[in-house]
């Protein structure tokens, strides 16, 4: 019985946790305004499929809604559509709709979203180099 109580007791001494003190660094100042740019910039072209959909246009050609969908691979219909008309209803791209039988839409890349390729090519050099480790 003695034994019993013995064992108990070293269980619910291993049991406790033991407190360490952990200095904690405040993080850095940000105001609101400071977050506010950024916020924008990715309101405007965050998510999986815009940037994909801004470096196809990159060229500056108008492209056809099959031709933008053949090179972003495993991008849905529905959110190829969905990006094409956030894109242009933020100005980075301009939706040209052709009045014949079958209808013809084609997609260009705007003077705002040819600001914005030299930034995502510096986003494309540094993603090469950490993919083979530099």
């Amino acid at each position: 019985m003695k034994k019993d109580k013995d064992k108990k007791k070293k269980r619910e001494k291993k049991a406790q946790p033991i407190a360490v003190p952990v200095e904690k660094t405040p993080p850095p100042a940000e105001t609101e305004t400071s977050l506010k740019p950024l916020e924008y910039a990715l309101s405007v072209v965050g998510g999986k499929w815009k940037i994909r959909i801004l470096w196809t246009l990159r060229g500056g050609e108008s492209l056809r809604y099959g031709e933008i969908k053949q090179q972003i691979f495993s991008i849905t219909d529905m959110m190829l559509s969905q990006s094409l008309r956030e894109l242009a209803a933020s100005g980075m791209i301009v939706r040209r709709q052709f009045q014949q039988i079958p209808p013809k839409v084609e997609y260009c890349i705007t003077q705002n979203g040819l600001d914005l390729i030299p930034t995502l090519e510096s986003l494309y050099e540094w993603a090469l180099k950490q993919m083979k480790g530099e």
